[in-house]
Formats: C-alpha cells, sequence, structure tokens
C-alpha cells in the first residue's frame, strides 16, 4: 500500500509537471506574436503613404491643367491691334496664338486694343497698359507711326520687346517689322483698276489715316504708279476715311457728286471699300463705277460677292501674326531675329480667281469669311 502511495504521488507529480510545462509553452509564444504583430503594423503605414503620395504628384498637375492654369515660368504676351473691329486682326491674333502653342511655354496671347482707329491716344494708352502689366513680349500695329513711337520705346526700354506687325512706326527701336509688302501690293492694286476701266477715266481715292505708315504705302505706290504708267487715268485727291465704312461712304458720296466723270474708287482698306461698295449699290452704279479695295470683311466680302466690288486686294494676316509671334519668341528668350523685316505678299482676289483652291486656302483663314465663300 505503502509503495502504490508514492508511485501514485510520482505519478501525479509528473503530470502537475508536465501540466505547468504546457502552461508554459503556451505562454511563451503569446509575447512572440505580439512583435510579430508589431512589424507587421509597422511596414504597412509608411508602405501605404508611399503608395498614395507617389500617384498624386503626376496626377496634380496635368498637361491639361498646366495649358488652363498660369503657372510660374509661364509667359504672356499681348496683341495691341489698330483697332478690335476687323475681321483681319482676328486672323493674325489666330496665327501668333498657333506659333504660340507650337512654340510652347506661353500661357496667353491677349488682344487688346481701342475700337477705332481714330482713339490714336488710346491706343497709346493700351500699350503702357500692358507694360504695366509686365507681359513679356507685345506685337502692335501702330495706327500712327508717329504717335506710338515714344510708347514702343518706352516700353523696350522697360524690358518688353516690341515687333510691330502689319504697321510700323517712325523708329529703329522695336525688333523686327512684319507686314504685307504695301508698296508692291499698292502697285497691284493701281494695276487691276487700270485694266478693269481700260486704262482710262477718273478714280476717286478713299485712304486710312494721314499717320498711317501701311495707309501712307499704299497712297504713294498707288498713285504713283498710275501716275508713272496711266496717262489716261486722273486721280480724284486722296481724302480719309480712319476705316470707318459710314465716314467711307460719306467720302465716295461727295466724290460722285462732285466728279460726273469718276468711273473708279481705289479703297486703301476694308472700311474704305465697304464705303465705296455702298456708294456704287446705293447710287445703282454696278457696272458703271468701278472698286477696287484692300482688306476682307464680312460685309465688304459680301459687297464682293453682289458685284458692288470688283476685285479685293488681300493679305495674309495669319502668316504676319504666326510669324510675328516667332520672331518675337526668339528676342524673349536672347536670341536675334533672322531678319527686321519680313515682306508678306497680298494676292488680288476677283470672281474668276475666287476658284483658285490657293486663293480659297488664303479666305478661310479668315474666321469670318470662311462661312461665306461659294461652294466651287
Amino acid at each position: 500500500m505503502k509503495r502504490n502511495l508514492v508511485w501514485s504521488i510520482v505519478v501525479l507529480a509528473v503530470i502537475s509537471g508536465l501540466a505547468l510545462a504546457a502552461c508554459s509553452g503556451s505562454a511563451a509564444p503569446a509575447p512572440a506574436a505580439q512583435p510579430t504583430a508589431t512589424r507587421a503594423a509597422q511596414p504597412a503605414a509608411p508602405a501605404a503613404q508611399p503608395t498614395a503620395a507617389q500617384p498624386a504628384a503626376p496626377a496634380a498637375q496635368p498637361t491639361a491643367a498646366q495649358a488652363a492654369v498660369p503657372k510660374a515660368g509661364n509667359k504672356t504676351v499681348a496683341f495691341v491691334p489698330k483697332a478690335t473691329e476687323s475681321t483681319f486682326w482676328l486672323a493674325l491674333l489666330q496665327g501668333a496664338r498657333d506659333a504660340a502653342k507650337e512654340l510652347g511655354g506661353y500661357n496667353e496671347v491677349l488682344y487688346q486694343g481701342v475700337a477705332s482707329q481714330a482713339d490714336i491716344s488710346g491706343q497709346v494708352n493700351v500699350v503702357g497698359d500692358m507694360v504695366s502689366r509686365k507681359v513679356d513680349g507685345l506685337l502692335v500695329a501702330a495706327t500712327d507711326a508717329k504717335a506710338l513711337a515714344p510708347a514702343v520705346e518706352n516700353a523696350i526700354k522697360a524690358g518688353v520687346p516690341v515687333i510691330t506687325v502689319d504697321s510700323g512706326v517712325d523708329s529703329p527701336a522695336p525688333f523686327a517689322h512684319i507686314a504685307t509688302n504695301n508698296p508692291a501690293a499698292a502697285i497691284t492694286a493701281a494695276d487691276t483698276l487700270a485694266k478693269l476701266i481700260n486704262s482710262k477715266g477718273k478714280v476717286g481715292d478713299i485712304g486710312i489715316t494721314a499717320g498711317s505708315q501701311t495707309g501712307q504705302e499704299r497712297e504713294d505706290g498707288f498713285v504713283k504708279r498710275i501716275k508713272d504708267n496711266y496717262p489716261d487715268i486722273k486721280i480724284v485727291p486722296v481724302q480719309y476715311s480712319g476705316c470707318d465704312p459710314s465716314k467711307a461712304l460719306n467720302i465716295a458720296s461727295d466724290m460722285a457728286t462732285g466728279n460726273p466723270d469718276l468711273n473708279a474708287f481705289y479703297g486703301a482698306c476694308d472700311g474704305s471699300g465697304v464705303g465705296a461698295g455702298q456708294q456704287v449699290k446705293q447710287g445703282n452704279l454696278k457696272g458703271k463705277v468701278t472698286v477696287v479695295s484692300f482688306d476682307v470683311t464680312p460685309d465688304e466680302f459680301q459687297l464682293f460677292l453682289d458685284g458692288y466690288i470688283d476685285a479685293l486686294i488681300v493679305q495674309d494676316p495669319w502668316t504676319i501674326g504666326n510669324t510675328g509671334m516667332k520672331q518675337l519668341d526668339k528676342v524673349i528668350k536672347g536670341g536675334k531675329v533672322d531678319n527686321k523685316l519680313v515682306e508678306i505678299p497680298a494676292v488680288v482676289v476677283t470672281k474668276d480667281s475666287l476658284k483658285d483652291p490657293i486663293i480659297r486656302k488664303l479666305l478661310t483663314t479668315y474666321p469670318d469669311i470662311a462661312k461665306l465663300l461659294p461652294p466651287q
């Protein structure tokens, strides 16, 4: 019995030891599991942060957003036309904007101008305002070569480079001048008109403004060509319309009244052409009085299509604006322009040449003219 009791005590001791060992074994992994869980959690948080942050940076600066929102380093230039009312300036603006888009790095090409070419002081103020806004460069079509010269010179002194387009200033300060070859275009206008009236008759000359460089070139070129080559054509002394159609109509009406033998009008700009065409229309003079005019606007083009204007001397404003912007970009970036004077040729548009694909392509660069083009 005593031996059995001893064995029982021994067995119970062994069982108790095993139980304690088992309890110790289950408790030991528990603390070991805690650091394991901690190690799993610690890398998870940092891993999630870079994963979320890394794609977010590119997403916050998409190409579309960069184009739409001004950012540091993006440049802004401005185009100051003679006046904002002509489709010619809109075509020139589009050429400049297309160039800016092609070049890259430009946030905007502003379009800032006065309502009328007669507002010379207003244009001077616009140039000054653009300088105050610290634009990176200016394209300027001067209404008056002398009056705008100081404004352009001051802009350049202030660190704003200027390139003149279409009509320049009486100063060598601009980095370049991009324009129609006006003397050559005026000669073409004279030859075209002479042919249409069989080289004889009397022509009413309706100009732009006395101070316009463009107007002076078109006036001098036309008058000289007629005097040198067509002795049987007389010219009624020029009167200036400021490219205002209403004023041009009054001038044309007075010229017709004072010169009963007048058989043609020469318009140096779109407004002059519209006024002359309206005089032919209102006076029932189609087929009796010929009109040749520079430029093309919706009103002018419609008078042409209706037969009240016989020929248009059409410029290429898109190319002028595009070339001007590319030259300005070179100056802004510290380079030099290729040529200080770039002259773009003009073309004659008649009912016959309207079928020419090249002519039609040129006319489509005018936003308001493309939709008026008759089908081929």
